[in-house]
């Protein structure tokens, strides 16, 4: 969530969480995902969710909501916390917007439906949504893939992770980086990459202190967003759910590789 006159939205855990937009006004200050750069036509298949938090009868960045990615033609996958929840009012109609600015007349998708893992907000171990779109509504943009069960857990086992860098891709906010915490925001699709910092059974650690790194990370707005390995950038291992909330240190992500992950997007994709 972003954060709305400066008073953090609750999020899914106690932490805040890094993802659905608090429904802040437009700030003027330039926005990186945390360090990133526009994407421009780049990561095409990641996209805004939005409703019409302003009640005004426009959509535009001010209703940027999370953050999410295609894994087939009608399935837009996010985080279980932008579709329920204290912040997302019941009957909400949802629309997903691919224009890397969203300021900028943004193409718009309305939603069909929603679907989210049973258990969440009964606890932190899961956290995953589907938007449903029209059959046609996509047309031209190429799904991400899931990962095979276990990758991450196999990675790890050879030793494969732990000087691994990740890819960030969403429309959040930034952060100040120093000083009291000040979370600008332009509607504009970013990427930035952070490194590994732990694994555990339903999450992914990233690093994203910038200052300690040199990378970056993810804020309020990036939740459902991806994360790419940067030597696989195909392949979405998992999406975000949490992080410290100044995002300055460090960002926790659901893994799409588990059985819990897995028997729930079985429903509506194909697994490899």
């Amino acid at each position: 969530m972003r954060l709305s006159q400066g008073i953090a939205a609750a999020g899914l855990l106690a932490l805040a969480s890094a993802g659905c937009d608090g429904g802040a006004a437009k700030l003027t200050d330039p926005n990186f995902i945390i360090n990133g750069t526009p994407t421009g036509s780049s990561y095409a298949s990641v996209g805004a969710l939005l409703f019409d938090f302003n009640r005004d009868g426009t959509l535009d960045g001010d209703d940027q909501w999370c953050t999410g990615s295609l894994i087939a033609p009608t399935v837009f996958l996010t985080a279980a916390h932008c579709v329920t929840g204290a912040f997302t009012p019941a009957g909400s109609q949802f629309f997903v917007s691919f224009s890397p600015d969203l300021y900028a007349a943004p193409s718009l998708i309305a939603a069909s439906g929603y679907a989210f893992i049973s258990q969440a907000g009964q606890g932190i171990d899961e956290d995953v949504a589907v938007v449903l779109l029209p059959a046609g509504s996509t047309s031209g943009l190429t799904p991400y893939q899931l990962p095979v069960a276990g990758y991450l857990d196999r990675l790890a086992a050879q030793g494969g992770l732990s000087k691994q860098t990740f890819i960030n891709v969403g429309y959040g906010s930034a952060n100040s980086g120093t000083g009291i915490p000040r979370f600008p925001y332009d509607g504009i699709r970013k990427v930035s990459t952070s490194r590994f910092m732990a694994l555990q059974p339903s999450w992914l650690g990233l690093l994203m202190n910038q200052n300690a790194t040199k990378q970056g990370g993810d804020c309020y707005g990036d939740s459902g967003g991806p994360k790419f390995l940067a030597s696989n950038p195909t392949v979405i291992v998992a999406t975000v759910t949490s992080g410290d909330s100044p995002c300055r240190a460090t960002s926790w992500d659901y893994r799409l590789d588990t059985p819990a992950a897995r028997a729930f997007l079985a429903q509506y994709v194909s697994l490899p």
